[in-house]
C-alpha cells in the first residue's frame, strides 16, 4: 500500500513537472483533473517540489522549473583540437547521472558541433554553457569566427542566407569534402528535441517529433560567429539507432534518404512558381536515394515548378525517387496534374 501511495506521489509530481515545463497557467486545476484529488493535495505536492527546488513561485503567482546545474567552460580552438578529449575531460562529467541513450546522442552533438567549430569557423575558443532542470538540459556553444551561413554561402557561390540554410538542411553538406561527410548537422537536429543555429540574425530552429520542420526568422544577436543550442529531455526515449535508420534503408545501407523543405525556398510572400526555384530545391539531391519532399506550410505550387520536381528530375534522374509528402489538396493536384504527362 506504502509502495503504491509513493509512487502514486511521485507520478502526481512528474505531472506537475511537465506543467510547469509546458508554462500552462493553472497547474492546480490540471492536477486535480488529471488525478482526482483535492486542491490541498495539489499544493503539499508544489510545496515538496518547491523545497526541493525543482521549481520556484514567481512574482505573479506562477511556477518555473529552477536551475538544478549550471556550468560555463570556455574551450581552446585549433584545427586539430580532437573533439572526444574535450567531451571526455570537459563536458561529460558536467550534463551528470543520465541514461545511456540521452548521453550517447549529448556526445554525438557536442563532438560534431565543437568539430566544426574547430576545422570550419577560424574561431581561437568556444563558450559552452549547460543548464538542467529536473526535466531537461540544454547546451549552447557560441563561436567567434565565420558564421556557418556566410561560410556554407561563399564556399558554394549560393544567393543569400535563406540559400545556404535550404542546403545544410538537405545534409550531406561540408566545405571540407575530403575530412568531413556532412551529416552532423541533419542528425544532430533530429536526436534532439530543439536544436538551433543562430548567425549574423537569422535564426534557424528544428523542432523534433511529430512535426519534424525547420523555421527560419531573425533575432538579434550580440557579437560575431555562430552560437547552437540543443535540447533534450534527460528521461528521452529517443534512440540514435532509429534517427539513423529512419533515413536509409535494406537496399541502400548509410545516409540515403533527405529530406528537403520546400517551404525554405520561399522568399518572402512570392509563391513557388519556376523551373529556377525548383532546380534550386533540388540541388544536390543526387547525392541521395530518395528524396522526401515535404511541402509542409506551401499552400500552393506552380505549374512549371510541379512540372521540374516531379516530371523533368525523374527522367533525368532515374536513380532517385522522387517522393512528396504533406502536401495540401492545392499542391497535390498540380503534382498529380503533371505525373499523368508522363502516364
Amino acid at each position: 500500500m506504502a509502495g503504491r501511495t509513493r509512487k502514486r506521489g511521485e507520478s502526481v509530481r512528474a505531472f506537475i513537472l511537465k506543467t510547469v515545463e509546458d508554462r500552462s497557467r493553472d497547474v492546480v486545476s490540471r492536477a486535480t483533473g488529471q488525478f482526482g484529488i483535492s486542491r490541498q493535495a495539489v499544493h503539499k505536492h508544489l510545496t515538496f517540489l518547491v523545497n526541493a527546488k525543482l521549481i520556484s513561485r514567481t512574482s505573479l503567482g506562477r511556477y518555473q522549473l529552477c536551475t538544478v546545474a549550471e556550468h560555463k567552460r570556455i574551450l581552446p580552438v585549433t584545427d586539430g583540437t580532437p573533439e572526444d578529449i574535450v567531451w571526455r575531460g570537459e563536458i561529460r562529467d558536467m550534463l551528470g547521472p543520465l541514461p545511456e541513450n540521452a548521453l550517447d546522442m549529448w556526445r554525438y552533438g557536442f563532438t560534431e558541433i565543437f568539430n566544426n567549430v574547430a576545422a570550419h569557423s577560424g574561431s581561437e575558443s568556444a563558450f559552452v554553457q549547460l543548464r538542467r532542470t529536473a526535466l531537461s538540459t540544454k547546451m549552447t556553444i557560441w563561436d567567434r569566427g565565420v558564421g556557418i551561413f556566410d561560410k556554407v554561402l561563399s564556399h558554394m557561390d549560393l544567393i543569400d542566407e535563406r540559400h545556404a540554410i535550404l542546403e545544410i538542411t538537405k545534409g550531406k553538406l561540408t566545405t571540407d569534402p575530403a575530412a568531413h561527410p556532412g551529416h552532423g548537422i541533419f542528425f544532430t537536429a533530429r536526436m534532439f528535441d530543439t536544436f538551433s543555429i543562430l548567425s549574423k540574425g537569422v535564426l534557424l530552429t528544428h523542432a523534433s517529433g511529430d512535426d519534424d520542420d525547420w523555421t527560419v526568422e531573425t533575432q538579434q544577436q550580440e557579437g560575431p560567429g555562430t552560437l547552437v543550442t540543443m535540447t533534450l529531455k534527460n528521461d528521452t526515449s529517443r534512440q540514435m539507432r532509429d534517427i539513423y535508420e529512419k533515413f536509409s534503408s535494406q537496399t541502400s545501407p548509410g545516409f540515403s534518404t533527405t529530406v528537403v523543405f520546400a517551404h525554405l525556398a520561399h522568399h518572402g510572400t512570392e509563391k513557388l512558381v519556376s523551373r529556377s526555384e525548383a532546380k534550386r530545391l533540388l540541388e544536390r539531391v543526387d547525392q541521395f536515394k530518395v528524396a522526401l519532399i515535404d511541402f509542409n506550410r506551401v499552400e500552393s505550387i506552380g505549374q512549371a515548378f510541379a512540372d521540374e520536381i516531379f516530371r523533368v528530375y525523374p527522367s533525368e534522374h532515374p536513380e532517385v525517387e522522387i517522393r512528396e509528402v504533406r502536401t495540401s489538396k492545392e499542391v497535390q493536384d498540380m503534382i498529380d496534374g503533371v505525373r499523368r504527362k508522363t502516364a
